[in-house]
């Protein structure tokens, strides 16, 4: 009978069954940082693209191949912002990570997609035809994004999928309360706090709810206080990746530098967005570190607007490794460019 009972505790306080280490790969650091998250201990997490590198144009390599054939999970936007990553996927010939295979996920799923094109035509550019995939930059979607590479994982590994689940809710937790402050997401509940975040209903809902006398909004804090100084302003943008951090802190890109995705700016179209930014008045030129920075500096110089130059992904800058620190950046950096 003891020793029944002391296999039952020994039993009880073991970790969960554990497989072998999940291998997976990305080809955003971005989504590298997310999984990274989810995957902890059991396993590891490789990116292709580097983080200050432009996601569109992306050289192969030899060994972007070999990390693609031994992974056993692959996460991209699925959208048409990686065009280098179906001849990977080609020579890789790994079924598993093959579109359609059960260790391929697509970032973008469950996500409702900005700057959806209604015709497409080549003169508008490197346009995107299923819509803007800087799909990152918008705290609920990271969250719709570790959803993803979840069900992704309890496909491949569904030994360790209570573990991965258990990592997941606890960054969805802490990705809620980055973006809106503990306290708030307490009173709300996360997914009142997440339908809230989809429906653009957030500050409305805190400006007309009442709690003890006092509006809700009071109990606001996270990114979202944090950038009360840029809320329904206006700044310039080098090229058209921030659209959905612009709607979900409400701050607007007026006009773009380069005004056609993947084709550089003329120096007519660089002189009337200079014109625009003197007329308007506008304080900031927002823009990824891996565009030339000679040209952000010279239209700042000219319009005297303050450059806020940062890196659209992690690892495109010391210090942001995570997808809080890139989040972190990205708003301290505009707020402070707003004072």
């Amino acid at each position: 009978m003891l020793l029944t009972t002391l296999y039952l505790v020994a039993s009880l306080a073991s970790p969960p069954p554990q497989g072998a280490p999940v291998k997976v790969v990305t080809s955003l650091t971005t989504y590298g940082a997310i999984a990274r998250e989810i995957v902890g201990a059991r396993g590891t997490v490789n990116s292709i693209a580097q983080g200050d590198e432009d996601p569109h144009f992306v050289q192969p390599k030899p060994s972007f191949v070999a990390l693609l054939r031994d992974a056993n999970l692959f996460v991209t936007t699925g959208m048409d912002l990686e065009l280098w990553v179906p001849a990977l996927l080609d020579r890789a010939n790994n079924r598993d990570v093959a579109v359609g295979g059960r260790g391929y996920v697509t970032a973008y799923t469950g996500i409702d997609l900005l700057e959806v094109p209604v015709t497409v035509s080549r003169a508008q550019g490197d346009i995107h035809a299923v819509g803007n995939p800087h799909i990152h930059t918008d705290p609920l979607n990271a969250i719709l994004i570790a959803r993803n590479i979840l069900r992704g994982l309890e496909r491949v590994a569904p030994e360790d999928a209570e573990y991965f689940r258990t990592r997941e809710a606890d960054f969805e937790r802490r990705v809620l309360e980055a973006t809106m402050g503990a306290e708030l997401v307490g009173i709300l509940t996360p997914e009142t706090a997440i339908n809230l975040l989809r429906t653009n209903q957030l500050l409305p809902f805190l400006s007309r709810t009442m709690l003890h006398g006092h509006p809700l909004m009071n109990q606001l804090g996270g990114w979202l206080k944090a950038a009360e100084g840029f809320r329904d302003k206006e700044m310039a943008c080098y090229h058209k990746e921030w659209v959905y951090f612009s709607r979900r802190y409400r701050v607007t890109c007026i006009e773009y530098v380069e005004p056609k995705p993947g084709i550089p700016p003329t120096p007519r179209h660089v002189q009337a967005v200079i014109r625009l930014m003197r007329e308007r008045n506008i304080p900031v030129l927002m823009a990824s570190n891996y565009f030339s920075r000679s040209q952000i500096r010279l239209v700042a110089e000219r319009t005297g607007a303050k450059a806020v130059i940062v890196p659209e992904n992690t690892h495109g800058a010391p210090g942001v490794d995570t997808y809080f620190q890139l989040m972190d950046t990205w708003i301290t950096q505009l707020a402070a460019a707003f004072r």
